[in-house]
């Protein structure tokens, strides 16, 4: 999905992208995919991914860790396991891609929101 052209959209394709992404990581969850307890982090990485990532401060205040710490753990919950069906590991795949390309860790958080999908508008929702 391109960029969008006005800054309204911008926002409601943020909004709907952090919708769908919260609706797969609640199925992932509910299908139990991912590692116990790591729901809570994923909800705070797709939450902030619009915005290029959460601040060092916002993360040591709500985890007690650097942003490269938070990365790890972001991928950790994401990981494909032996047990996952094709599509669940796909899925997981695709939603840390989004989430790495948004949280990468060389880039400054910003203002400017995500403009890719999650995984198929009607996968696990």
């Amino acid at each position: 999905m391109s960029a969008p052209d006005r800054p309204s959209t911008d926002f409601s394709v943020a909004t709907a992208w952090v919708r769908t992404a919260l609706r797969q990581c609640a199925a992932l969850d509910g299908t139990k995919s991912l590692l116990p307890g790591t729901k809570p982090v994923l909800v705070f990485a797709i939450r902030w991914a619009p915005f290029g990532g959460a601040t060092a401060e916002e993360l040591f205040l709500n985890f007690g860790v650097t942003r490269q710490q938070f990365l790890r753990m972001t991928g950790a919950a994401l990981a494909t396991r032996r047990s996952d069906d094709p599509r669940i590991s796909q899925l997981k795949q695709h939603l840390l891609m989004l989430l790495t390309q948004a949280w990468r860790p060389d880039r400054e958080t910003e203002t400017t929101p995500v403009t890719a999908r999650p995984y198929g508008s009607d996968h696990m929702s």
